[in-house]
């Protein structure tokens, strides 16, 4: 290839590796301010001090808890030196439940809110607890029925038929970051 004098980009986005598991280059030489991004957003820079990670993220799924205990996901990170760390959770589309206990079955519209009231911090790792709560909507009157931190008291409250919790309204999206 040898000395090359333009700009080296792919014919088509999110498409081409540079290098493979099996052949690796062997350096790289960059001046300071070269980034790595996800789908989202920058998660790695170097910078003249060295390499920072300005965010972790992730997906983490809810395993409902027995009746009466909040449901809520505890997630680790790796141990952080900075306490100025920042967390954003988002996740819990609405979904449709039937309750055909009554002799007009009743469905419901059931939205998932997360939510993390503080992280917590160790020698070892950092991590913060994810909670969620479930809100009903009877859909034929748009009426709030009602709000439960615990899937499975909701489920038995509500009657619904089916139990089990979509990934919809189970799965969270989490990111740490760092204000700049």
């Amino acid at each position: 290839m040898g000395t090359h004098n333009q700009n080296l980009v792919p014919g088509s986005d999110n498409t081409y590796d540079l290098g493979t598991t099996s052949a690796r280059w062997k350096d790289l030489f960059l001046r300071a301010g070269a980034k790595l991004y996800s789908a989202a957003a920058m998660i790695w820079e170097l910078a003249s001090q060295g390499v920072t990670r300005s965010r972790y993220e992730g997906v983490a799924t809810l395993t409902p808890t027995a009746t009466g205990d909040p449901d809520n996901i505890v997630i680790n990170i790796p141990a952080l030196t900075d306490n100025t760390w920042i967390v954003q959770l988002t996740g819990g589309g609405g979904l449709a439940y039937d309750d055909t206990t009554t002799p007009d079955p009743i469905t419901y519209n059931i939205y998932a809110t997360w939510y993390s009231p503080y992280p917590l911090r160790s020698l070892n790792y950092d991590a913060f607890t994810a909670y969620v709560t479930f809100t009903a909507y009877d859909e034929a009157t748009n009426r709030q029925v009602g709000s439960w931190n615990n899937w499975n008291q909701m489920v038995a409250d509500l009657h619904l038929e089916e139990s089990t919790i979509d990934d919809n309204l189970a799965k969270v999206h989490w990111l740490v970051r760092w204000p700049k």
